[in-house]
């Protein structure tokens, strides 16, 4: 799953600024990627019913460590491109809803990061609009 974004660089703008045009748009990711990080951890929070944790576990009072939650990480990678990844968890696609065991099963999985995806591709402006990419000019 990808959140795409277009950004549109021309004019003298792009000319005289081109390096610092890019560290803007660096900017830009990490900010998306910290809304992004920050979304998937109250989406993957464990509540105190145990939604993590099975019927056997799933004690009064007893909630899931967020083993899961915690290798949520992430990353600007080369060619201005960000990745937000669980890290390689085994049961991750499982969770997700992306894994072969979902179809046998009646857990079709929590779309966590689908739903972040969404949520990005929809905020992605406001998120832009609010890094000040006019400082890195002057």
């Amino acid at each position: 799953m990808a959140v795409k974004f277009d950004v549109e660089l021309k004019g003298p703008l792009w000319k005289d600024s081109k390096g610092k045009v890019l560290d803007g748009i660096g900017d830009v990711l990490q900010a998306a990627i910290e809304a992004g990080e920050q979304r998937l951890d109250e989406t993957l929070r464990p509540r105190p019913s145990g939604v993590y944790l099975s019927v056997g576990e799933a004690q009064k009072g007893a909630s899931s460590k967020g083993n899961y939650r915690h290798n949520v990480q992430g990353k600007l990678i080369e060619n201005q491109h960000a990745l937000i990844t669980d890290n390689g968890v085994v049961y991750g696609p499982w969770l997700e809803g992306e894994s072969s065991r979902n179809a046998a099963t009646r857990f079709k999985g929590y779309h966590a990061f689908r739903k972040v995806r969404d949520w990005l591709e929809a905020n992605i402006h406001n998120i832009a609009n609010n890094i000040d990419i006019a400082k890195r000019l002057k």
